[in-house]
């Protein structure tokens, strides 16, 4: 299989060089959306599939050491292949459509990096021990090891290790230039019979606000910059959005299809991919994941662009039918991304296409 994760690598970077010459203005609709994504994985994973497959033909045996050893460096490795393939794929697709990388601070980044290593390497080394320890116990229990071991991955990844990488930042209401934001979002939760939350500020050049799962209850994280470039109007028009997703639970939406993706990968990794690893057939098996988490994202993604749309109403509706703020906010951060209006992202709808879905709720239209 080396040869032919070559040609899929050689295929992904011919394909992203052209569409980075013939389309310099940053779009990329319907067909060509699709081939920046798969080239920009191609051009990576190509690479990655070839360090798997040598690394189980040519490199140590880590059977040989113990399972907890064992297991851990495998996770520190799967991190750095899989995290940080990821990451590169999505870097290598804005240079193909020429947008800005947005980028949190470098220590943030190197202390997420870090975390998402020790997240996975902690979580690989138990998952061996324990399967070490259940071999001959009974199926049942590689069956619920395993969807323990993706459950626990998943909530490593897509909560655990974020809440530690923003814990220590500042409260907005701390800051000197917040005005009544907090106050206002106090406001918002109490009137719809919620506790209040602490919204973060994100120190560095983050245009951006999200929602993050912290110990007792979400909280909210902003961007400087976007408190910065944007006015007050239009900051409350993100942070509407961002309370409508608390209100409608999207973060619990998010953990549910988590645990469906974990059951999924359970029943593919017991049924096909362990079947084709002590087959010996490596490549078939590192594909076969690629193949089920593609399928993964590519559902959450549908999901998600249906939870915008949702979240955008609700949003107009805690500005009292003024979703005019939205809009323009969601217009300047276009702006400031550099992003066409009418392009589609991986989780969200086309800006224009949720422009003219608030226009038709609100009441000043």
């Amino acid at each position: 299989m080396l040869p032919a994760f070559s040609i899929v690598a050689a295929v992904g970077i011919i394909t992203l060089a052209l569409i980075r010459t013939l389309r310099p203005d940053r779009e990329a609709k319907g067909l060509t959306e699709v081939c920046v994504v798969l080239a920009a994985y191609g051009a990576v994973y190509g690479p990655v599939g070839i360090g798997f497959v040598l690394q189980f033909r040519h490199g140590p045996d880590l059977a040989s050491l113990p399972p907890f050893i064992g297991g851990a460096l495998m996770g520190a490795l799967l991190a750095i292949l899989v995290a940080g393939g990821m990451w590169l794929a999505t870097v290598v697709a804005l240079w193909a459509l020429r947008r800005p990388l947005e980028l949190p601070t470098r220590r943030m980044g190197v202390r997420t990096a870090v975390l998402l290593v020790a997240a996975f390497a902690l979580v690989l080394g138990l998952a061996m021990a324990f399967f070490e320890a259940v071999e001959d116990r009974g199926a049942w229990l590689l069956w619920v090891g395993m969807g323990l071991f993706y459950a626990l991955f998943f909530v490593a990844q897509s909560f655990v290790v974020p809440w530690l990488t923003f814990l220590r930042l500042p409260r907005l209401a701390d800051s000197s230039d917040s005005g009544d934001l907090q106050a206002w979002v106090d406001e918002v939760m109490t009137r719809r019979g919620k506790r209040p939350i602490a919204v973060r500020i994100h120190e560095g050049g983050l245009v951006n606000a999200f929602v993050l799962w912290g110990i007792r209850r979400p909280w909210l994280l902003v961007g400087e910059e976007l408190l910065k470039e944007m006015s007050r109007s239009e900051v409350r028009g993100v942070l509407a959005h961002e309370v409508a997703h608390l209100l409608r639970r999207d973060h619990v939406r998010l953990l549910l299809s988590g645990i469906g993706w974990a059951v999924g990968m359970t029943a593919c990794t017991m049924l096909v991919i362990a079947p084709l690893y002590e087959a010996g057939r490596h490549a078939f098996a590192v594909m076969a994941m690629a193949t089920a988490n593609t399928l993964y994202f590519v559902a959450l993604g549908v999901m998600m662009r249906r939870v915008e749309y949702a979240t955008d109403r609700l949003a107009v509706e805690l500005l009292d039918g003024e979703g005019a703020r939205l809009a323009s906010a969601l217009e300047k951060l276009a702006t400031l991304k550099k992003t066409p209006l009418k392009q589609k992202g991986p989780m969200h709808p086309a800006v224009q296409d949720r422009i003219e879905a608030i226009d038709k709720v609100s009441l000043h239209s």
